[in-house]
């Protein structure tokens, strides 16, 4: 019997984190590759913008959830940072995301 609730706890735990984290992944993998296209293509500030814009209306992130920092001789560099709530019946769960990109140029 307690093997079953053990089961039934982790079966639910998976159902509600796994989607928030398959996000994060999609998200992140998309900005990594715009900032990657941005730099070997020497898109403009506003080109970039754009697709940011898109990828964050795409996935409903909050308007300062994506963030151009700026080209440097590293690359182009674009900061993803959001939280998204999880909520689990007896509490909620902060899932919160950081990560620095920076597509460089071949």
């Amino acid at each position: 019997m307690l093997a079953l609730v053990i089961v039934a706890v982790v079966a639910f735990g998976v159902i509600k984190i796994a989607p928030v984290y398959i996000e994060q992944q999609r998200v992140v993998h998309e900005v990594n590759e715009l900032a990657r296209v941005a730099a070997v293509r020497g898109w403009k500030d506003d080109k970039i913008n754009q697709d940011i814009k898109r990828i964050s209306v795409e996935y409903t992130l909050p308007d300062n959830g994506i963030n151009f920092v700026g080209k440097s001789e590293k690359g182009v560099q674009i900061n993803v940072a959001y939280q998204r709530n999880i909520d689990l019946l007896v509490t909620t769960y902060e899932w919160k995301v950081d990560h620095t990109v920076i597509g460089k140029d071949l």
